[in-house]
């Protein structure tokens, strides 16, 4: 469990699909969520599927994201809530909380979901970018 205030680029994900889930420990469906996405990235891993995940906190202190995410058990890491500069660079695509990305293996963004996604509907839309 990390939460990090690295620099990262979809660039950095190339070759991989990329999921970018920003999430709150306020957020209702962010809660309700957590679990689906936990089982997703769990089954594209323990495949060995080129996946990442990676969570975008917004509005919580660093110990609060990381009580959410050890108490979610999250296994992937997610970005500090940085002033909402890295929501900024996601250029209005994630204005919804909770909202989904999914980033094709060229970094372009292949799938949107504003709201709680659930577990069948993420590992379709990731399954749908990796047979493309």
């Amino acid at each position: 469990v990390q939460t990090c205030a690295l620099p990262i680029s979809s660039q950095d994900a190339r070759g991989e699909v990329l999921v970018i889930n920003v999430w709150g420990s306020w957020c209702g469906p962010c809660i309700d969520e957590a679990d689906d996405l936990v089982d997703v990235y769990a089954q594209f891993d323990d495949a060995g599927e080129p996946v990442d995940f990676i969570g975008v906190n917004h509005r919580d202190s660093v110990p609060t994201a990381l009580s959410f995410q050890r108490a979610k058990q999250v296994p992937y890491p997610s970005l500090e809530d940085d002033g909402g500069r890295t929501l900024t660079d996601l250029e209005g695509l994630a204005n919804a909380r909770p909202s989904t990305l999914v980033l094709d293996r060229d970094g372009l963004v292949a799938a949107r979901v504003l709201g709680q996604v659930e577990a069948s509907t993420l590992r379709t839309l990731v399954q749908d970018v990796l047979d493309e």
